[in-house]
């Protein structure tokens, strides 16, 4: 997958190409508007990250010319402006979806998938494991019909690792999805601790553990054969 950041902070340009990486995306940046909308005329992307406030072109302008361009590649707004004129705007123009900064990282990726499974024809956001169902549009929890309370921190661990079900989700991966960063001289400490809470919670009470150890490299969570 190929994903285009438009932004012109370099610090947040760096944060998403990590977490973006992280998932296997390629990524390029363009750092004003019309770059922007040539980046998206010569080759097709898959996500397109983009701020509003933007040199030459604004991010208004760049969905415009987008939209009537009839490029329908996803667009997640990402934007200091909160107030509900703008959001409406951005997404009447042809915004997919906005998110105000601050953002969680965790919230960003739950957002940026949502878009991907739409685009995708897919607009389900519940993912389910060995009885374990994660809905990641109202980050609720349930196994076998229980209701399972979950810290943020908690949840965007959980959702990483059902994203990734049956696969080694490594501590780069869990630690971007749930700090949003990597340098983190005891991040890997951090993990261990909220995944123990996590199996007490998900999985002990039900007696079939599904959130597996991969010593050195992170978790994975194992379903049963045909989930």
């Amino acid at each position: 997958m190929k994903a285009l950041i438009v932004d012109d902070h370099p610090d947040i340009v760096e944060m998403l190409s990590v977490v973006l990486k992280n998932e296997k995306f390629e990524v390029d940046a363009a750092v004003n508007g019309e770059e922007a909308v040539e980046f998206c005329r010569r080759q097709k992307y898959d996500l397109i990250i983009l701020d509003l406030m933007m040199p030459k072109k604004s991010g208004i302008e760049v969905i415009t010319s987008l939209r009537s361009l009839k490029i329908e590649t996803p667009i997640l707004v990402l934007s200091a402006r909160g107030r509900v004129e703008d959001k409406t705007l951005a997404l009447n123009l042809g915004a997919d979806d906005y998110l105000v900064k601050d953002f969680a990282v965790s919230e960003l990726m739950a957002r940026v998938k949502s878009l991907l499974r739409r685009a995708n024809g897919n607009c389900q956001n519940i993912m389910r494991c060995g009885g374990l169902m994660v809905n990641l549009t109202d980050m609720s929890v349930r196994r076998k019909g229980h209701n399972i309370a979950l810290t943020k921190k908690e949840f965007a661990l959980l959702s990483t690792l059902i994203w990734h079900k049956n696969r080694v989700t490594s501590f780069e991966k869990l630690a971007t999805a749930a700090w949003g960063e990597i340098n983190h001289g005891d991040i890997i400490n951090k993990i261990n601790v909220h995944i123990r809470t996590l199996r007490n919670k998900v999985d002990r009470p039900f007696g079939e553990p599904l959130i597996q150890t991969v010593r050195g490299f992170g978790y994975k969570l194992t379903c049963p054969p045909n989930d």
